[in-house]
């Protein structure tokens, strides 16, 4: 996500292209796009900003995500950019409580956001305003073995339901459902995330 900080309300990274030139001079952005593709797609998106907005220049600092979340804690009490990238939800909410983050409910209803990006609302909000604006999204996806489902006549499923009897049918055949990667420990940690937000609700989790 990206949340705003000081007098940005115009500018957000979702919505580059359209941001009014609320001033002139230079802004900076503070971000954690240090993978290749999503570092290439903010340059250009920073480059087209720029060249819609001739006046204004942007500083863009990129870090590597684990320095990111160290520095952002110093940064934003230190010197703190006009925009920054950072987590939704019950991370962002100690920043907003302490006053380090800028209400932008305001851009969200110049642009009927509440509408085009409703599921996105509930970890925006804390105390009834939005304190970000969602710039990227992505789906977890479950890949599974077509020959054993038409082996043990079992049929994708389509809901949680579905999901959990064909579980039980593998399982009962001696097949282990689900198997995840854990070198990397996060993945983990997302698909519980994932999977206790569908099931269980935003304010559950």
């Amino acid at each position: 996500m990206t949340v705003l900080r000081k007098r940005l309300l115009g500018l957000v990274l979702s919505t580059f292209l359209i941001a009014p030139s609320v001033f002139a001079g230079e802004i900076t952005v503070n971000s954690d796009h240090s993978d290749p593709v999503p570092k290439k797609a903010m340059g250009d998106l920073i480059a087209a900003f720029e060249k819609a907005n001739p006046d204004i220049k942007v500083k863009w600092n990129n870090f590597d995500h684990e320095g990111y979340k160290a520095a952002i804690r110093n940064f934003l009490t230190a010197d703190a950019p006009d925009v920054v990238a950072w987590y939704a939800g019950n991370r962002m909410e100690p920043f907003v409580k302490a006053g380090l983050f800028a209400d932008v409910s305001d851009v969200w209803a110049a642009n009927g956001y509440d509408q085009q990006m409703k599921a996105a609302v509930p970890s925006m909000t804390i105390d009834g305003k939005k304190w970000g604006m969602p710039y990227t999204y992505y789906q977890w996806g479950i890949y599974y073995r077509k020959d054993i489902f038409a082996e043990k006549g079992i049929t994708p499923p389509k809901n949680w339901a579905e999901l959990i009897a064909a579980s039980a049918k593998l399982k009962a055949a001696g097949i282990t459902p689900f198997t995840i990667g854990t070198k990397a420990l996060w993945p983990t940690g997302g698909w519980f995330d994932y999977l206790n937000l569908r099931v269980n609700g935003y304010q559950f989790h």
